[in-house]
């Protein structure tokens, strides 16, 4: 173990001339030797000072690399205790300042390293007898089932070729793909319709995720928390005692936990070239960030969960694992009668989303009663239930608005 501390501190302490760290240092008293607590808290306050996007990369280093300083010397302590002197948490506050380093900055430079660390610990885990101190959990989510809409102007579903797909997307219109998915070990193998599997890939459930709390991002009453995978399970996937729903969406966590990569495939229609935006659309003169490879995130939550008419950047590819959600989409063109929200107080870019609350009006809980958004009515849309096992391609710059009928696991892969 002594080794291994030394290679990983030695790792750390080499740094690469280009590496953005030293800037850190030009500040007086701030040195790399000072104990990772110090250095933490140092940095954290950088990483608070301004959002995300505007913060120097060597606070995101520093409050990296700190928290690889603290994880070790943790474990390291622990190894020298007798092992009927271990803290009951001790594992928990390792795992958690880990994932707190690929949450907070994405871990540059040291993400292949945190992984190196988190399979150290595993393997130091599976072989003692007091790791087993988690209680056992349902290995099947809930059957509970929201109303499912009558499909009026349905999606068309089809089974393609690459070929027949890259002519598709020349007609900029959604489509349901079937067949996609049959060699995923997550939905062939139902390895994700288990919460056991889901939390023996995440340290038996102590990985932190960060977690949307509320009905919709656009709510008032919407907020953000990080806890871990097995609290958010139990809490808001296997029972929802509290009422309050909880969502992941939308984050990277293949990237935080690679081996979850190894459940899914990206579909081979991520390898096509889809066209620009179209000509009229509000994305048309829109400079757009190329992605070198597919992006993709995951969506877990329970049934009820809604995503808000939005529209995104990207071609997409959405795919159902676990259970079924509805889904609406209206073509760029009927931009004007779905009135975007306009740029926030706090200069938030908040045009791709719709002020309707789609929801309320798809599930017959209101009526534009007061006449604020008086051509919605006449939006054209096209809608579907998306079914385990099945994909939707939504094209670049389409609004859609998607609702959870059950629990459910979806991955979307963004490709341009």
């Amino acid at each position: 173990m002594e080794e291994w501390y030394d290679q990983i501190m030695g790792a750390l302490g080499e740094l690469e001339s280009d590496d953005s760290i030293a800037e850190c240092f030009s500040e007086g008293g701030l040195q790399l030797s000072l104990p990772p607590e110090i250095l933490l808290r140092h940095a954290h306050e950088k990483l608070h000072v301004f959002p995300f996007k505007d913060v120097q990369e060597c606070w995101k280093r520093l409050y990296t690399d700190a928290c690889i300083r603290k994880a070790i010397l943790l474990f390291r302590i622990h190894l020298q205790r007798p092992q009927h002197d271990f803290p009951a948490n001790w594992l928990n506050n390792i795992v958690k300042t880990l994932d707190m380093a690929l949450i907070m900055t994405r871990a540059p430079r040291r993400e292949e390293l945190i992984e190196q660390i988190f399979s150290k610990l595993q393997r130091h885990v599976d072989e003692c007898a007091h790791s087993r101190d988690c209680e056992p959990i349902d290995n099947i989510f809930p059957r509970e089932s929201y109303r499912a809409p009558q499909i009026e102007y349905p999606v068309r579903p089809a089974t393609m070729a690459l070929s027949d797909f890259q002519t598709h997307l020349k007609t900029n219109t959604p489509i349901v793909l079937t067949g996609v998915l049959s060699l995923w070990p997550a939905l062939k193998d139902r390895l994700w319709s288990n919460p056991a599997y889901l939390l023996s890939k995440t340290f038996g459930g102590r990985r932190l995720v960060p977690i949307e709390l509320g009905r919709s991002y656009t709510d008032d009453n919407f907020g953000q928390a990080i806890m871990p995978f097995r609290d958010f399970i139990s809490n808001y996937l296997i029972t929802a005692s509290s009422g309050e729903l909880g969502y992941l969406a939308q984050h990277d966590l293949f990237s935080q936990i690679p081996d979850l990569r190894n459940d899914i495939i990206t579909p081979i229609f991520c390898s096509t070239h889809p066209p620009p935006p179209a000509p009229g659309t509000p994305l048309a003169n829109t400079t757009i960030p190329h992605l070198e490879t597919p992006l993709a995130k995951i969506w877990l939550g329970p049934a009820g969960t809604i995503s808000s008419l939005h529209t995104d950047p990207y071609h997409n590819i959405l795919c159902q694992v676990v259970g079924k959600k509805y889904v609406r989409l209206y073509s760029p063109h009927e931009t004007s009668k779905l009135y975007p929200r306009g740029i926030t107080e706090d200069g938030i870019d908040m045009t791709n989303t719709s002020r309707v609350e789609a929801e309320n009006i798809e599930m017959n809980l209101e009526e534009d009663s007061d006449g604020e958004f008086p051509l919605f009515a006449e939006a054209e849309y096209m809608e579907t239930i998306l079914n385990e096992g099945e994909c939707l391609y939504i094209p670049v710059g389409w609004w859609h608005y998607v609702r959870s009928l059950t629990v459910s696991i979806s991955v979307s892969f963004w490709w341009n």
